[in-house]
């Protein structure tokens, strides 16, 4: 997942709307017999394909950059502006364990406080609410229509050697790898081998057309042109849930699996390289009511091991909100010293 508390950004989309033309010629009456042109209707005008400058100029009010400050240090990631201008449609690792969440304005840059409406970690999507600024809501597309080798270009606030915890807007351009895979509990993903760097997270993949086509998620560390967006068309029907109010499989961690690198920054024992690490938790919420903790190592859930993320999603999805569920993890301290312990989480 792409951060800039270890990394950086995201924006949404312009809006172009295809005009439809109206086809048809004089009455019929009963002595002429209506032409065939008469009779003709002409096909609907489609929105013209899009330079990536034009692109970035029509999206640049509906591209935000989020900030974010955690109580291991500030990072944040990029949104897009969603329906109604006062929406805002993230990556739930983005605002997950943010003890604050503000929004950049795109025409003067000043930072307005973000609400969190709900999330859904395992769908790594979050819809916030701000309640003033000037922003444009972005114009959405099917990706249902999708094709390898379709023209892409991805948009957000990366950092940069240059710009670290970049204001700026960065556009990378690509094509769509592959459509339709899935990974560690996600599915319906976009492959693209439009760059995709930390502080990307939650922006938009758009089209020719300047429309959404996906909401840029992650990318492998170590490979070349592994970049993956969530399809907008699973995003959609995500937030539409998400406008309730209400959280989806959620117990309040960030969660991430373990490697070598990840456990040497936190001080884990390098003999624990495996299970997941929890790199946040929200205040209020079920983890932190139940104790667990930033850099807690989960082993098990429910006494079913929990190797990766989508384990142990497949684990909350297996039960239903107000269910009390398990949490088995190793505790490091600052000594250098470890136990073993347990907390019964009640899920939302």
């Amino acid at each position: 997942m792409l951060r800039y508390t270890f990394f950086a950004g995201l924006a949404m989309l312009g809006a172009v709307f295809a005009a439809c033309g109206g086809g048809g010629g004089d009455k019929e009456t009963a002595t002429s017999a209506a032409s065939p042109a008469s009779q003709a209707t002409a096909a609907p005008t489609q929105p013209k394909d899009l330079t990536p400058q034009e692109i970035v100029e029509a999206l640049k009010t509906s591209v935000v950059n989020i900030n974010a400050t955690y109580p291991e240090g500030k990072g944040g990631g990029s949104g897009i502006v969603w329906e109604d201008g006062t929406h805002i449609l993230t990556n739930a690792h983005v605002v997950l364990g943010a003890g604050s969440i503000k929004i950049v304005d795109p025409t003067d840059n000043r930072q307005i406080s973000a609400r969190v409406v709900a999330l859904s970690p395992c769908d790594d999507l979050a819809l916030l609410e701000v309640d003033r600024g000037s922003f444009k809501p972005a114009a959405v597309g099917d990706s249902g229509k999708l094709s390898p080798g379709e023209e892409v270009v991805a948009l957000g606030f990366p950092g940069t050697f240059t710009d670290q915890g970049s204001g700026k807007l960065v556009v990378t351009r690509g094509i769509v790898s592959k459509v339709g895979d899935t990974y560690d509990g996600q599915n319906d993903l976009i492959q693209t081998d439009a760059s995709i760097n930390p502080g990307n997270s939650g922006g938009p993949l758009v089209n020719k057309k300047g429309q959404v086509i996906g909401i840029n998620t992650f990318s492998f560390r170590g490979t070349q042109n592994q970049n993956y967006a969530i399809a907008i068309n699973e995003a959609k029907f995500v937030a539409d849930k998400l406008k309730k109010g209400k959280n989806i499989d959620y117990i309040g961690v960030r969660l991430e699996q373990n490697y070598r690198g990840l456990a040497q920054d936190l001080g884990i024992k390098l003999a624990y390289t495996d299970g997941l690490v929890i790199t946040g938790v929200d205040t209020g919420s079920p983890a932190a009511k139940a104790n667990l903790g930033y850099s807690d190592l989960v082993y098990t859930v429910d006494s079913v091991d929990v190797a990766s993320v989508g384990a142990f999603c497949d684990v909350l999805r297996s039960r239903k909100p107000g269910d009390k569920i398990r949490v088995d993890i190793t505790r490091t301290y600052s000594n250098g010293n470890y136990e073993d312990l347990y907390a019964e989480v009640v899920l939302e």
